[in-house]
C-alpha cells in the first residue's frame, strides 16, 4: 500500500470475521485444564481466568498507558459474547465487543486516525507520539502473534502501517531493509541516530510472542541518545519472518542479516552487537559462538538456552499461551505437549555443543533467579562460556523494576563495548 493511501484500512480489514478461529483455538486443540494460582514470570503474569499472559510491565515500558490498559482489560472481561473457553475471559469469538483483537484495535484505531490528522496539520511531534500509541495497541491486539490468526494478522498489518507513518516523521526517517534469503526476504526496521557517518548498531529481537514493533522505546530512550543505531528483526515463525519455521538453527535468519550488514553504508560493521530477549537470547548467544568476528558483543535477557528445553519439570511449567506460541512456531499442536517437548530439545545450546566451548565475544547474561525459562545456572553458564562475560541475576524485585534494571545494565554494557 502506498504511504499516502487514504483508504480506511480498519473498515476494509476486519470484515471476514464469521468463520475465523479464535486465538486460543489455533494451535491447541486440547480442553482447558483447571488453572492454579496466578504466577509471575520475568516478563508478565499468568493470571487465572486469562488465556494470555498479562504483560503489564513490558507494555508500559513499550509505551502503553497503564490506565488505558486496565480499561481495555475491563471491557474484555465484561464482554458478553460467546467464548471458546467459558472459563477464560479473553477468548470471545469474532470481531465483536469484548474480543481481544477488537478492543485493542478500537483503541489503536482512534489514535491512528488522530495521529494522521496531526501529521496533516504539521504538528509533527504530537503526530509521532500519537501514531506510536496506535502501534503499541495494534501490537497488543495481535499478541501473541500466532500464525494463521486472521484477526491478529490484520491488527499486525495496521500496526506496521502506523509504524511506517510515524517513522517518516522521525528526525532521521525510518529505513527498511530487505535481506534476500532462500527465495524470500527478511525484513527489518533500521533506526539511525544520524546518516552523517557509519554508526554502531544493535540488532534486537524478542521471544516467540513478540514483534519487532515492540522495541522502539529501547532505541529512543537508550540507544539513540548514545549514538547507537538499532535494527529490529522478527524471530522465525513470527511477523515478517513467519515464512520460516523455528528450527535447531535458530540464528539462521539473523546470521544472514549480520552478513548483509557489511554492505550497509550507514552501519559501522566493526561495531555490531545483538540484544536478544527470551528465545532471541538463544539466537544472540548462538551468533556469539558461530560469528565471533562479526559481533562485538551480545546481551541475552531471560534467554532460553538449555535447561528449559532439557528438564521436563521446567518445560512443564509453560502456561497454555506459551505452549501454543511454541507449538505454532514449530508447526505443531500444543495438545501433544510431549511431542513438542521432544522437538524442542534441539534448541539447547549445550546439546548442540556450543556452550561446552568458549567464544571470544563478551556475553552479558541477565535473568531472574525465579525464572524457569532461564534459571540461574543457565544465566551464569552462558556468561562463563564467553571471554570477559558477565552474569546479572535479579531476585525479589517487582517486575517493572527488573525490566528497568535489566535495560540499564544492557545500555551500560553496550556503551562499554560499542562506544569506547
Amino acid at each position: 500500500m502506498k504511504p499516502n493511501d487514504d483508504i480506511n484500512l480498519t473498515e476494509q480489514l476486519f470484515t471476514r470475521v464469521k468463520q475465523v478461529l479464535e486465538t486460543s483455538q489455533i494451535s491447541n486443540s486440547s480442553p482447558v485444564d483447571p488453572q492454579g494460582e496466578s504466577e509471575d514470570f520475568i516478563d508478565g503474569s499468568a493470571v487465572r481466568s486469562w488465556y494470555r499472559l498479562l504483560r503489564r510491565p513490558s507494555w508500559a515500558w513499550q509505551g502503553a498507558d497503564p490506565v488505558e490498559v486496565e480499561q481495555i482489560l475491563a471491557r474484555i472481561a465484561m464482554g458478553k459474547g460467546e467464548r471458546s473457553h467459558p472459563e477464560l475471559l479473553d477468548t470471545i469469538k469474532g470481531y465483536v465487543p469484548g474480543n481481544w483483537v477488537y478492543e485493542w484495535s478500537q483503541q489503536a484505531g482512534g489514535y491512528f486516525k488522530q495521529g494522521r490528522a496531526l501529521a496533516e496539520a504539521g504538528r509533527q511531534a504530537e503526530a509521532i507520539e500519537t501514531l506510536l500509541k496506535a502501534v503499541r495497541y495494534y501490537s497488543i491486539a495481535s499478541y501473541p502473534h500466532l500464525k494463521y490468526d486472521e484477526l491478529a494478522d490484520q491488527a499486525q498489518l495496521l500496526g506496521n502501517l502506523a509504524y511506517r507513518e510515524a517513522g517518516r516523521l522521525f528526525e532521521v526517517p525510518l529505513k527498511e531493509i530487505q535481506v534476500p534469503f532462500r527465495g524470500k526476504h527478511i525484513q527489518g526496521y533500521l533506526h539511525l541516530p544520524t546518516t552523517d557517518k557509519p554508526v554502531p548498531l544493535v540488532m534486537v529481537s524478542g521471544g516467540i510472542d513478540s514483534l519487532q514493533l515492540d522495541y522502539l522505546n529501547f532505541y529512543r530512550k537508550h540507544l539513540a541518545p548514545n549514538g547507537i543505531g538499532m535494527l529490529s528483526l522478527d524471530m522465525p515463525g513470527i511477523g515478517y519472518a513467519e515464512h520460516w519455521p523455528l528450527v535447531q538453527d535458530t540464528s539462521r535468519l539473523h546470521q544472514a542479516v549480520l552478513q548483509y550488514l557489511t554492505d550497509v553504508a550507514w552501519v559501522d560493521h566493526q561495531r555490531i552487537a545483538m540484544v536478544g530477549f527470551r528465545l532471541a537470547g538463544n539466537v544472540a548467544a548462538r551468533l556469539a559462538f558461530i560469528e565471533p568476528f562479526k559481533l562485538r558483543t551480545v546481551v541475552c535477557i531471560g534467554a532460553g538456552v538449555n535447561q528449559c528445553f532439557t528438564d521436563p519439570s521446567l518445560f512443564a511449567k509453560c502456561p497454555r499461551m506459551m505452549r501454543d506460541s511454541l507449538a505454532n512456531r514449530l508447526g505443531g499442536d500444543a495438545s501433544d505437549w510431549e511431542l513438542i517437548r521432544t522437538k524442542s530439545q534441539v534448541f539447547s545450546l549445550k546439546k548442540q555443543g556450543l556452550m561446552s566451548t568458549r567464544t571470544s565475544v563478551p556475553i552479558l547474561s541477565i535473568g531472574h533467579k525465579r525464572d524457569f525459562i532461564c534459571p540461574e545456572s543457565d544465566i551464569r553458564a552462558l556468561a562463563a562460556a564467553s571471554r570477559n562475560g558477565k552474569a546479572v541475576v535479579f531476585d525479589k524485585q517487582p517486575l517493572r523494576e527488573v525490566y528497568d534494571k535489566a535495560l540499564n545494565e544492557t545500555v551500560t554494557w553496550l556503551k562499554q563495548h560499542l562506544c569506547s
